[in-house]
């Protein structure tokens, strides 16, 4: 370390008092340091007053002199560097560690502080304001924490009871066919969620299936278990299962075809959600793709690519007014062995009967009117139930 030498100093024969002018002894001396004096003689500082005043010794052997040069030489240079580099730290630092002082424990700090103001885990949660979700387990029940799969995420798909899991939220497992107790019909394969009622058996159940076919596009299905008792399933009615006739009467859907001649109809709802054209004479929705429709005559329409008329259920509705649900003719359908199926249309033909009633009947044949259709409902070749789906186990 170099030699310090600002200011002068005041020496008096025979004296171990210095005094310096201009001088910063505190930083830049230290006790046991060499003190040379403007008598060129060596000296020990034995103790640093201030920034101005310092002892030596042996006393001071030169005549007295009022403004001496004079020279410091640290003979301690690395513990002068490390009492340089505390002191730094005291003038940084020292409000903050003074600040330690008042809290009456140096190993536990203060919320105010900076701190957890406890030395257990547990205080420390509660001082920080930390809930119950701070050391709660993964899982479903009351206080624990969802994992990326309790929102939404399947982990798997085991056959297993379809009771088996009864825990609020989404239900990590997707239930392939032979799961006993799930709801039938869809693809075979159903996903669901719970709403749990407290810790009893009490809980509402809601399925969908996964995939799509044509008996069970946008299925979704209720349960409530009460006591271990469950209710029949549910299902929820909506443009997935449900089709508007002509006259706006919603009725059951499944593969839905709608007569009608695409090209001049004046509804303008005639190929309204999935519906498309089928052939000049006709639209499907989605569950009845394949199905193509030929008018062979007027009133006279033949229809292919399906099974035949729907096994359950309603068949055939007759066209009907736009404005009121008015029958505007008489419709009738046969099937042929292959599926081949013909539907004919009818004016309406009033005739008086011998007790003097009106009783409708079939009149000449006619096409369909440009503002209505006729809807026929089929059966399609079954689909293959999807694949289940790649799941990623944990």
């Amino acid at each position: 370390m170099p030699w310090y030498k600002s200011g002068t100093v005041s020496v008096t024969l025979n004296s171990n008092a210095v005094i310096g002018t201009g001088t910063a002894l505190i930083v830049n001396c230290r006790v046991g340091d060499a003190f040379r004096g403007p008598d060129g003689a060596w000296y020990e500082v034995t103790n640093v007053a201030s920034n101005t005043a310092l002892s030596i010794s042996p006393t001071y052997k030169g005549a007295t002199t009022a403004a001496g040069s004079y020279a410091l030489a640290p003979m301690q240079g690395y513990v002068k560097d490390s009492a340089d580099a505390l002191r730094a730290i005291v003038n940084t630092y020292g409000a903050q560690l003074a600040a330690l002082g008042t809290t009456g424990n140096y190993d536990v700090l203060p919320v105010t502080k900076g701190g957890t103001g406890s030395a257990t885990q547990g205080g420390a949660r509660t001082n920080l304001g930390l809930g119950a979700a701070a050391v709660a387990a993964i899982g479903y029940e009351n206080g624990d924490v969802a994992d990326s799969y309790a929102t939404g995420r399947t982990r798997a798909s085991v056959v297993q009871s379809w009771l088996t899991n009864t825990g609020h939220g989404l239900d990590p497992n997707l239930y392939p066919p032979g799961s006993p107790s799930m709801p039938t019909g869809g693809t075979g394969f159903w996903y669901k969620q719970v709403f749990r009622h407290s810790a009893t058996t009490n809980r509402l159940t809601i399925a969908w299936p996964y995939g799509t076919t044509s008996s069970g596009s946008g299925t979704v299905k209720f349960q409530s278990i009460y006591d271990g008792s469950l209710t029949p399933w549910i299902e929820l009615y909506h443009t997935g299962n449900t089709t508007r006739g002509s006259g706006g009467v919603l009725s059951a859907a499944s593969p839905i075809l709608r007569i009608a001649c695409v090209a001049t109809s004046e509804r303008g709802d005639l190929q309204e959600q999935t519906f498309e054209p089928a052939g000049e004479w006709g639209v499907t929705n989605n569950e009845a793709r394949g199905v193509s429709v030929e008018r062979l005559a007027e009133g006279e329409y033949r229809v292919t690519g399906s099974l035949g008329l729907a096994l359950e259920g309603w068949r055939t509705q007759d066209p009907c007014s736009p404005d009121g649900g008015r029958t505007l003719g008489i419709s009738d359908s046969r099937q042929d062995s292959d599926g081949t199926v013909t539907i004919s249309l009818f004016k309406q033909r009033w005739t008086l009967s011998e007790d003097g009633e009106m009783v409708p009947g079939r009149g000449a044949p006619m096409d369909v009117p440009l503002n209505s259709w006729i809807d026929v409902r089929l059966e399609m070749p079954a689909i293959e139930p999807p694949p289940p789906p790649s799941l990623i186990e944990e």
